[in-house]
C-alpha cells in the first residue's frame, strides 16, 4: 500500500522501472533494423550486446544481494524477479537512461575526463584497498570499463537534473496548493478489504450492506497481509497511501464504508473508522517537505515530457 519514490539509481542497486510507451510511425527507421540493434532513442542505437550487459549485471547484483538462485526466486504468481526485469523493466530503464542522456547532451552537459577520473577516485575511497575495490567489481560482474561508464552516466544525468529541476523555487502560492492537496497536518485510520476483482469487491460490499462484520468478512477474504488486524491500517497520511486510495478516504466520514475503489493493488472496499488533525503541521513548518514535494513533481513532469517528446522504437521480437 506504501507509496515508494521514484529514484534514478544507475550503478549499484536496482533500479526503479519506468513505463516507457515508443511513438507510433508509419514505419521503422533505417537504424532499428539494423544487425545487433534491438532498440532506438532519438536516433540512438541501444544494442543486444549493451542490453546483455545489463541483464547480466542486474542478474549478478541480485544474487549478490538476495543469495544465489535469487533471479528465480517467485514474487508473486508466476513472477520472478528475474522475469520482472527481463519482461521489460531493463529496457524501460536502459530507454530512460537514453532519454535522459541525449536532453543532457542537447542542453550541452559534458564531463571531461579530469572530473571523470575524480568521479571514480572519489567512489573507491569506499573501499578499504584496492584488493577489496577489485573484489567488489568481480563479486558483481563488473569490468572497471563498465563502472566508470556508470559513473559517467549519472554524473551528466545528476547535472542536467540538477540544472531543470534544483534551481527551482516555488513561490508561497505553489506551496500553498501543495499544503491543501496533501492535507498536511490531517491522518485517517481506515481497514480495507483487498480483492484482486471489481466483482469480488461488490460483492464484499453486498455482504457489508446486510450488516456482516468488516473485520470478519476482511479476515475470510482480503488479499492483503491487514487481513491478519481485520483489514486495520492504522493512521497514515494522506501521501502514505496510493492516490485512489487516499482520495477516497480522505473525502470519506467515520464508519462510512466505501464502494469499491480501484488502485495498481486490486479492488479495496475501505471503512474510515478514525481522524485526527495535527494543529503543530502548518504551511511554514511543512516548507522543507513542501519544497522537495514541489521539486520532485517538476521531476516527474520532466520526465513525462522527455518520454513523450522522444521518437522510441523497439525491435519486434
Amino acid at each position: 500500500m506504501k507509496r515508494s519514490k521514484k529514484i534514478i539509481s544507475l550503478i549499484l542497486v536496482l533500479c526503479v522501472a519506468f513505463a516507457v510507451s515508443a511513438c507510433s510511425k508509419d514505419s521503422k527507421s533505417d537504424l532499428i533494423n539494423q544487425e545487433g540493434v534491438i532498440a532506438t532513442v532519438n536516433g540512438k542505437a541501444i544494442t543486444q550486446a549493451e542490453y546483455d550487459e545489463n541483464l547480466a549485471a542486474y542478474k549478478k547484483m541480485v544474487e549478490t544481494q538476495y543469495g544465489e538462485g535469487a533471479w528465480d526466486m517467485e514474487i508473486s504468481e508466476g513472477k520472478t524477479i528475474g522475469s520482472y526485469y527481463e519482461d521489460g523493466a531493463i529496457m524501460d530503464n536502459m530507454i530512460l537512461e537514453f532519454v535522459l542522456l541525449d536532453a543532457a547532451e542537447k542542453a550541452g552537459i559534458k564531463i571531461t575526463d579530469e572530473e571523470l577520473k575524480t568521479q571514480l577516485d572519489t567512489y573507491k575511497k569506499n573501499f578499504e584497498s584496492d584488493d577489496e575495490y577489485k573484489k567488489f567489481l568481480e563479486s558483481n560482474g563488473m569490468t572497471e570499463e563498465y563502472l566508470t561508464d556508470a559513473i559517467k552516466k549519472e554524473y551528466v544525468i545528476n547535472q542536467y537534473i540538477s540544472k531543470e529541476i534544483e534551481s527551482l523555487q516555488p513561490t508561497d502560492e505553489d506551496l500553498k496548493k501543495l499544503f491543501d492537496e496533501n492535507k498536511m497536518g490531517q491522518q485517517v485510520r481506515a481497514s480495507h478489504i483487498l480483492l484482486n476483482t471489481e466483482d469480488e469487491a461488490k460483492k464484499v460490499k453486498e455482504r457489508l450492506d446486510k450488516g456482516e462484520k468488516f473485520e470478519d468478512v476482511a479476515k475470510e477474504v482480503s488479499i492483503d497481509p491487514s487481513k491478519e488486524n481485520g483489514g486495520d491500517l492504522d493512521f497514515f497520511s494522506y501521501s502514505d497511501m496510493v492516490k485512489p486510495f487516499s482520495d477516497a478516504a480522505f473525502a470519506m466520514e467515520i464508519g462510512q464504508i466505501s464502494d469499491p475503489v480501484q488502485s495498481e493493488f486490486g479492488y479495496h472496499v475501505i471503512k474510515v473508522t478514525d481522524k485526527k488533525v495535527d494543529e503543530a503541521i502548518t504551511l511554514e513548518s511543512s516548507k522543507e517537505s513542501l519544497v522537495e514535494n514541489y521539486k520532485n513533481t517538476k521531476y516527474n513532469e520532466l520526465i513525462e515530457n522527455l518520454k513523450n517528446s522522444a521518437t522510441i522504437e523497439k525491435k519486434e521480437k
